[in-house]
């Protein structure tokens, strides 16, 4: 009798603990949608990722200066062939207090000395508003007329910065960016 009483609770415990075919045509399912709502997750931030990294080396400086407490990193240089022109990307930054800056006297000047002038309206504002240890970007745009300079031999300007309660204690700095490689497109 103990010899048939234990394949008989073991059939009994199969048959009645089983899942059915369709049970597990469910949790199958269920698991492929788990998958890809996974992949879709892994998807985004692979992405974003990739959009940060994209954003360090947009950001990542070619020159960079820094006078009376202001940092100017130079970011790029394009040319346009089609607009014939060339932008100046920079990001300005203030390393001590909120203040009110403005550009004067821009000039860039090729490898052969020709100067091009300076398109005030494409351009960013002259007249920034820095706050503290915030990056501003600004873009300063040149014609080129037909010529396409493979390097900006001068990038010069004047900056004058003045705290933002005090207007008169402003300082004046004469920055100029050497040898810059211009990407033309």
């Amino acid at each position: 009798m103990k010899k048939l009483l234990l394949p008989v609770l073991f059939l009994y415990s199969v048959t009645t603990l089983a899942q059915t075919n369709a049970d597990l045509k469910n949790d199958v399912n269920q698991i492929k949608t788990d998958l890809d709502n996974v992949r879709q997750q892994v998807q985004a931030v692979t992405t974003q990722n990739n959009y940060l990294k994209k954003a360090l080396d947009v950001n990542a400086p070619v020159l960079e200066q820094t006078q009376n407490d202001s940092l100017y990193r130079i970011t790029s240089v394009l040319g346009s062939k089609k607009d014939k022109t060339i932008t100046i990307t920079f990001l300005l930054e203030s390393k001590d207090q909120n203040k009110m800056a403005s550009f004067s006297d821009l000039t860039l000047i090729d490898l052969e000395g020709n100067a091009f002038e300076f398109d005030h309206n494409r351009s960013s504002n002259l007249y920034a508003k820095l706050t503290l240890n915030v990056p501003l970007k600004l873009k300063f745009i040149f014609k080129t007329n037909n010529e396409a300079p493979k390097v900006v031999k001068l990038f010069k300007f004047i900056a004058r910065n003045e705290p933002e309660g005090n207007p008169l204690n402003f300082n004046r700095s004469n920055l100029e960016f050497r040898d810059l490689n211009v990407s033309w497109e």
